[in-house]
């Protein structure tokens, strides 16, 4: 857990920052075509943040009024792999960031009835490497899930 001041995580506001990248029209958490998906839209911060909101629904419970804990990396994997697609060169291919690896830390529960805010900024890039910090943070903005992940471009589009 961070030892951040309360008002660490109230910055500016962000500017949209749409997603331009292949072979995820059925995302489960970043399409807006996935019906049943998170639908994640995504803002960005001057300092290169990537930001999500989401208000969960009742079928995404662990506990009766925690939000289930696969939903809550599946949050932190979305905007941190926008935040890891988001450092490529303009003349990369716009095929997505796969996740290489990512471990969380569950702080304390994050609530269904609160909408969760989820933050991921790039930390080291090493080669094809990307390494990226997320945390997921409650109505109040405190941390609730934290998470480190590295991810890869991926080479070509998955058939």
């Amino acid at each position: 857990m961070t030892t951040s001041p309360p008002d660490y995580y109230r910055q500016t506001t962000p500017s949209p920052y749409p997603l331009e990248r292949s072979g995820v029209d059925q995302c489960f958490g970043c399409s807006t075509s996935n019906d049943k998906g998170l639908g994640l839209v995504f803002s960005r911060y001057d300092d290169g943040t990537i930001e999500t909101s989401h208000l969960t629904q009742q079928h995404h419970c662990g506990f009766d009024t925690v939000i289930h804990g696969g939903i809550q990396a599946a949050i932190l994997d979305e905007v941190m792999g926008v935040a890891a697609q988001s450092t490529l060169a303009n003349e990369a291919s716009d095929l997505a960031c796969a996740t290489a690896e990512m471990n969380l830390s569950y702080l304390r529960p994050a609530f269904l009835s609160e909408e969760v805010t989820a933050r991921a900024w790039v930390v080291k890039i090493d080669g094809r490497d990307i390494y990226v910090d997320g945390v997921l943070l409650s109505s109040e903005m405190v941390e609730v899930t934290t998470a480190t992940s590295r991810w890869r471009q991926m080479r070509y589009q998955p058939t």
